[in-house]
């Protein structure tokens, strides 16, 4: 287990003794003046800066739309706390004919709201819908899918072309089972918007959404990892805010009762005086990275690429910013992978005046003597939603401007961030990840050229990138594996395709005099409102 990992289970395992949730408002008005149909429902109310962009769970998701269809939409496997892939909808799952069938045994005691159970023909159709309309990124795990098997009503046998060793746990991890006889009656998939009358079988079930306001889910009592009686909390409710330190007021003031986003580093100290507010960490699955789109002009060469590395201070930007709640990571491959992390890289040195003179060495001047070196300005996309980001692009744009580099921010709100990046409309795009579950999938999801449903948010189209990858994604040995993860770890890196700038620790802020017994996991894809934890949640007293 890596030093991530064992952090985790620290953070748990403190949860257990001393962790104490969100609100319990029985009878009470909500922040909005809405008020329980029951006065003696428990309604727990959690802050979110987003509002849901799709409801389709088919498709790609926003961390908001995450956060809601997690809770009413199954997987075969989920995170615990760990970071380990654990039995959702799956019971069991192995591989047969020498790793080319991978085979989910299921439980039989999970029901759609609408009283149908849930089998494997419903797992069986939610792939198939996948690779036929390639709906998000799950369809890039199911590239070498030949066939899929339903034997019997708990059994799903997915047969591949060819052995991969991640395909059951990233499969199990990433896709969401929908009810087959509502969607098969939908059409196209790629076009439903399954924005009312939902119907689900995870821990909450999504009961009504009012854009800007709030979104309410109410407890599946059919839901089989509940405890004993159900679920403590009836309703959630999620509260739209503009901004985190609106949230942040909202809890302080009783209004809501969790943050759903991080706690951005520099107001985690302001919050641990705070007596009814409780502050759980867990590690991160992503890392924050400035991605670079190598369609645009000078953007195409690893020079200039190689230059814009070299005015990211990340070390500065780890102790101010991220107040050291974060590590440096070098290539794409974060170290949480523990074996996987390719320790031989050297990461760029922060050296404006040396990216300068390397840019001067391949041919740029300042011509007009405004202190820019001639073409090189460069829009950069950010989500005005991460503050910790918001002050790197800050930072970055003035070291920038000391290479002779104009960069000239974007931050907007993250509906209209992530438009931008979905349609490549940018030169730098200054984000996070949410959640890399293993390194294959990542890196055939984001530098692929044929990955269908990708990210692929350099447009990268590299034929040695490509052949680099595609030859590791069919190794079974694991030690000629991990030896080739890290080549193309080296190759990324060399490339400059990417500037990894840390891999954060996360803080959730909560009322910690209402509710507890959380069961966070990590990343902030997950955090504490997945669908599992909010059902295990108890009030105080």
């Amino acid at each position: 287990m890596n030093r991530h990992m064992k952090f985790g289970a620290a953070a748990v395992a403190a949860a257990m003794l001393a962790l104490t949730g969100c609100a319990l408002n029985e009878g009470e008005p909500s922040a909005t003046g809405s008020s329980t149909d029951s006065a003696q429902e428990v309604t727990l109310r959690i802050g979110t800066t987003t509002d849901v962009s799709n409801y389709n769970p088919l498709q790609s998701l926003s961390k908001t739309d995450n956060w809601l269809l997690n809770a009413t939409y199954p997987q075969l496997l989920r995170l615990d706390e760990n970071a380990e892939k654990v039995p959702e909808l799956a019971s069991d799952y192995y591989y047969e004919d020498e790793g080319r069938t991978a085979v989910f045994e299921l439980r039989d005691d999970f029901m759609w709201s609408d009283g149908t159970p849930v089998t494997a023909a419903d797992v069986k159709f939610s792939a198939e819908a996948i690779m036929q309309y390639q709906l998000g990124n799950v369809a890039a795990k199911l590239t070498w899918l030949e066939s899929i098997e339903a034997p019997d009503e708990t059994t799903v046998k997915f047969h591949l072309s060819q052995a991969y060793a991640p395909f059951a746990e990233g499969l199990g991890f990433w896709m969401r089972i929908v009810p087959a006889h509502i969607f098969a009656e939908a059409g196209d998939l790629s076009e439903f918007a399954n924005d009312s009358d939902w119907v689900g079988s995870g821990a909450y079930i999504l009961e009504s959404a009012t854009p800007g306001q709030r979104y309410v889910l109410r407890a599946n009592e059919h839901y089989p990892y509940a405890p004993e009686g159900g679920a403590a909390v009836d309703v959630v409710e999620y509260v739209v805010y503009p901004d985190i330190n609106t949230m942040i007021l909202a809890l302080r003031n009783g209004d809501i009762d969790l943050m759903a986003n991080p706690v951005p580093a520099s107001a985690v100290g302001s919050l641990k005086s705070e007596d009814k507010i409780g502050l759980e960490k867990v590690a991160s699955l992503g890392f924050a990275h400035v991605t670079y789109n190598v369609t645009r002009e000078h953007l195409d060469k690893p020079e200039v690429r190689q230059a814009l590395s070299m005015v990211v201070d990340t070390d500065s930007i780890i102790t101010t910013i991220m107040q050291g709640d974060a590590q440096e990571m070098v290539g794409p491959i974060s170290p949480i992978f523990g074996e996987f992390d390719n320790t031989g890289l050297d990461a760029y040195p922060y050296d404006p005046a040396g990216a300068r003179a390397l840019l001067e060495d391949n041919g740029y001047a300042d011509a007009d003597k405004d202190g820019f070196l001639d073409g090189l300005a460069f829009q950069m996309v950010c989500d005005q939603s991460n503050a910790n980001l918001t002050r790197v692009a800050e930072v970055m744009r003035e070291s920038a401007g000391e290479a002779g580099i104009r960069i000239d921010l974007a931050c907007t709100e993250r509906n209209t961030f992530l438009a931008a990046t979905k349609a490549y409309d940018y030169d730098l795009d200054l984000s996070q990840w949410g959640v890399f579950d293993n390194p294959m999938d990542q890196l055939r999801s984001t530098y692929l050229s044929s990955n269908p449903g990708g990210i692929n948010y350099n447009q990268v189209q590299d034929p040695e990138l490509d052949a680099l990858v595609n030859d590791a994604a069919a190794t079974v040995d694991r030690d000629a594996f991990v030896k080739k993860i890290k080549a193309i770890d080296a190759y990324v890196h060399e490339q400059a395709l990417l500037t990894p700038l840390y891999v954060e620790d996360f803080t959730f802020a909560y009322r910690s005099d209402r509710f507890t017994g959380f069961a966070p996991s990590p990343s902030d894809l997950l955090g504490m409102v997945t669908g599992y934890s909010l059902s295990q949640v108890t009030p105080v007293n």
